[in-house]
């Protein structure tokens, strides 16, 4: 076979040669330069970012013979002495690389390491190369944490896993880690530039920047879907054709589709999408893509716009300064939940649709009263039937990923008020509106008390004690004390078993001097906590009782009065949601 694979040809063959590793491969150049060379080395990270490559280069380094045959180790391996040639061909005899995955067992680990104690043959190390070392048994490894600790002097371990977090402490802790990057889309694309360059293969950047972003961070595999590319394209990657092949959306598609979100413009909203369509895009990418170039609009509101690059950055800032940024958070998290939904969807284009449908609905709070009747009159609907004087958290039943949904089905109802001086009447206010509920304490009905001799005690305990505006340990002892009687100048209180701790002479004191000034100098106060003065005191007549119940209506009228607004009932029907009722609250 005479063609080789781009992911293959153009395999790093020196460090200078590796992209997007700058921090791993000084490191390494540094220790190679200076002779500190570690007896074990970790290099983890996703697939294609560099992990086995940068391992036989660190071979190359460790065995290098020079053009001359005299070298010694070195950050810049020859690539021409036999040792250099061998390791790139694959026949370095001191050279072994094992794939963990397939010699899982702790026999075959055994059996390897029996060969560390052998002095190399050709090279000045031995060195294993262990990929996706986290494969290995419980038992495999345990077997190799002795060597791997004290190996003989001319053994180097190289280990290489996508997931570290299946390695055992005790392997970690006797290894040097390098964790290795994703690559960038725009680093991906200038590396792709430059190989076609060489290759002399026509090419379009937006094409590149395409197969950049389909890589997600692996280099080898935006080599593989470039290789595919140029068969596709008959010898050259031109930017429609590479669409057509992955199914993706070309950024000019999502600008557009922002803009008509940005107008309002259903219309041509739907027209976009129709267009998608025809060219049999996939949708769920498309929702990716958008939730990317959002995400790349809050950069720029959030950090100016120097936070981003690329050649679409000038069209993000423009779209940066056409939305709020509550908008683009909104847009980025109902993109987000669309694309989990598609595939709930009755076929990709009508839950891509509703999707962006969702997002028209609800720009700038919108949709909230669309959501609550469009067949009603908006200032009917004001005027009379306002919403409820409380506030709930809309809440999705697989929360907690849907934490921005929950914040725009919160904010988004208005909270109607009713001002006390314009009360409307019982029979003109609407059963939803919770004013009415909120009536004074003085206006509480009270259990008939004894006839009271003093002119500013006219026999309303509760009343009086509201309009005495009392404090600290006074107003703690009032609320909680219930009238009994006051004859010849003896205020007699009765209070219940639970509060007995406020019968303390302290708070008596505090009462009675509080009470002086109303009920004057030489007022004696007397606190039943008996028996029979909790049996007369379990009207529940105390102020602290009284507020209780009027807390308990206002909350039940509240949580009444949520549950049967229309925008909530929609969303519960619309999306599943649910009211957590831990966060309602009366009007004040």
């Amino acid at each position: 076979m005479s063609h080789q694979v781009l992911a293959r040809k153009w395999r790093p063959r020196n460090f200078v040669d590796v992209v997007g590793q700058e921090h791993v491969v000084r490191a390494l150049a540094n220790a190679l330069d200076t002779g500190r060379i570690h007896h074990a080395y970790l290099f983890t990270g996703t697939r294609g970012v560099g992990k086995t490559t940068l391992a036989r280069i660190l071979a190359k380094a460790l065995n290098c013979l020079g053009i001359d045959g005299r070298g010694g180790m070195t950050s810049t391996p020859c690539g021409v002495c036999q040792s250099c040639k061998d390791i790139d061909a694959g026949r370095f005899v001191d050279l072994l690389e094992v794939d963990a995955a397939t010699n899982t067992k702790v026999d075959e680990m055994r059996e390897l390491l029996e060969t560390a104690q052998y002095a190399p043959v050709s090279g000045r190390y031995k060195v294993y190369i262990i990929d996706e070392v986290h494969m290995l048994s419980k038992q495999a490894f345990n077997a190799m944490l002795k060597t791997l600790e004290e190996p003989p002097a001319h053994v180097e371990f190289i280990l290489a896993t996508t997931d570290p977090q299946k390695l055992p402490i005790t392997v970690l802790s006797r290894c040097l880690q390098f964790n290795l990057k994703n690559l960038s889309p725009t680093l991906l694309a200038e590396h792709l530039a430059h190989i076609l360059q060489v290759e002399k293969v026509p090419f379009e950047q937006p094409a590149l920047e395409m197969i950049g972003r389909a890589g997600e961070g692996s280099a080898r595999d935006a080599l593989s879907l470039l290789d595919q590319a140029i068969a596709y394209g008959a010898g050259e990657v031109k930017t429609d054709q590479v669409a057509t092949m992955l199914g993706v959306l070309d950024q000019t598609y999502l600008f557009s589709m922002l803009s008509c979100l940005v107008a309002a413009d259903a219309k041509a909203l739907l027209a976009e999408i129709s267009g998608l369509g025809e060219r049999n895009v996939s949708f769920e990418l498309t929702l990716k893509d958008l939730a990317s170039v959002l995400s790349r609009v809050a950069l720029v509101q959030s950090a100016g716009v120097d936070a981003v690059e690329g050649p679409d950055a000038p069209k993000i800032a423009a779209v940066a300064g056409q939305l709020t940024p509550d908008d683009v958070q909104l847009f980025y998290q109902i993109s987000l939940l669309g694309r989990r939904d598609l595939a709930l969807a009755p076929d990709e284009q009508s839950g891509f649709t509703m999707t962006l449908l969702r997002m028209l609905a609800f720009k700038n709070g919108e949709g909230a009263a669309q959501l609550a009747g469009h067949s009603t009159d908006s200032t009917l609907a004001t005027t009379q039937k306002p919403r409820p004087a409380a506030t709930a958290e809309a809440i999705p039943s697989n929360a907690p990923a849907d934490k921005a949904f929950q914040q725009y089905a919160v904010e988004t109802p208005a909270v109607a008020r009713v001002s006390e001086s314009q009360s409307p009447t019982p029979s003109s206010t609407h059963p939803s509106t919770l004013s009415s509920i909120s009536t004074p304490l003085s206006a509480l009905p009270s259990a008939p008390t004894p006839m009271l001799t003093h002119a500013a005690f006219d026999g309303d305990w509760p009343a009086f004690v509201v309009r005495q505006n009392f404090t600290g340990m006074a107003s703690m002892l009032a609320k909680q004390v219930e009238f009994q009687s006051f004859k010849d100048g003896l205020l007699v209180l009765g209070l219940a078993d639970a509060h007995k701790h406020l019968a303390l002479k302290a708070y008596q004191e505090k009462l009675k001097e509080a009470l002086a000034a109303s009920l004057g100098k030489n007022l004696r106060l007397m606190i039943n906590v008996d028996s029979a003065a909790n049996e007369a005191a379990g009207s529940g007549n105390s102020v602290a009782a009284q507020e209780d119940r009027t807390r308990t209506r206002e909350q039940a009228a509240a949580e009444s009065a949520i549950d049967q607004d229309p925008f909530v009932k929609n969303l519960k029907q619309d999306f599943g949601a649910d009211v957590n009722r831990a966060t309602i609250r009366p009007a004040p």
